[in-house]
């Protein structure tokens, strides 16, 4: 992670206990240690948490689902919880439009074909099928933001992905469609099924009118091929959302540390 990530997971955690509560992070050792090192542990104040993803031995290859320890970790949470990625910054208070939704996801997604490939296509386990019930016309969710109110349906969702990513080894050309599959077009097929409509933060992900979120989602690629790029987007950010973190101890020495010419 360069300056610009972890700037984006600083704001993310500090934001969200500002408008929205407490949080926590799922990491594994690995990650422990990295954010020793910058000491950056005190940053959720619900605690950080390797056990769960260092004790938990599924047949699932991290290469093909590089996302999936987000779903394991989401399986042992308890709900009504919010799933919340360490590159997205929610910048105001959600609990009004939460209050009695079922699901809330980030925005919905095009059935782009070179990402949500048709059921033909996909990589599946030995013996695997798709069950009949599977309704392949519903656009994907993207989970960069997820809310799940009912117990019962997030461990129905999460079982799904499990059955599909279990022992399911076989390389797609692009590295993209199996994970994605698993995570979020299964959310819209289980709520589909389950005749549970999702609410959205975004009507898109481009939506012009957006003043809920900063997500630095496919950004971050250009942000580590440009270091000038990645200054001005660290100071952009820190201008526009320090204001509201002025009081902030934490955040205040973060700054202090890493952008002193801010």
């Amino acid at each position: 992670m360069n300056a610009a990530e972890i700037l984006t997971m600083v704001l993310s955690a500090l934001m969200w206990q500002k408008h929205n509560g407490s949080i926590s992070l799922y990491t594994d050792k690995t990650g422990y240690e990295f954010l020793r090192d910058r000491e950056l542990l005190g940053l959720w104040d619900g605690g950080v948490n390797t056990e769960v993803l260092e004790t938990t031995d599924y047949p699932i290859d991290a290469e093909v689902f590089w996302a999936a320890g987000k779903l394991i970790a989401l399986e042992k949470q308890a709900a009504p919880c919010v799933m919340l990625d360490t590159d997205l910054i929610v910048t105001r208070p959600l609990h009004k439009l939460l209050k009695n939704q079922k699901i809330t996801a980030l925005h919905p997604e095009e059935l782009n074909g070179e990402a949500y490939l048709s059921p033909e296509v996909l990589k599946c386990p030995r013996d695997f099928s798709f069950p009949a019930f599977y309704n392949w016309e519903v656009l994907p969710s993207n989970t960069a933001f997820l809310y799940i109110a009912d117990e019962r349906f997030k461990d129905f969702y999460v079982g799904q992905a499990k059955r599909f990513m279990f022992h399911n080894t076989a390389r797609p050309m692009e590295m993209v469609s199996q994970m994605v599959f698993a995570e979020q077009r299964l959310l819209s097929i289980c709520a589909d099924y389950k005749k549970i409509a999702i609410q959205y933060l975004l009507p898109n992900p481009f939506s012009t009118t957006n003043e809920t979120v900063v997500h630095l989602w496919g950004f971050k690629g250009m942000l580590r091929q440009n270091e000038n790029l990645q200054a001005v987007y660290c100071k952009q950010l820190i201008k526009t959302l320090g204001i509201e973190l002025e009081a902030n101890s934490f955040f205040q020495h973060y700054v202090q540390t890493y952008f002193p010419e801010v």
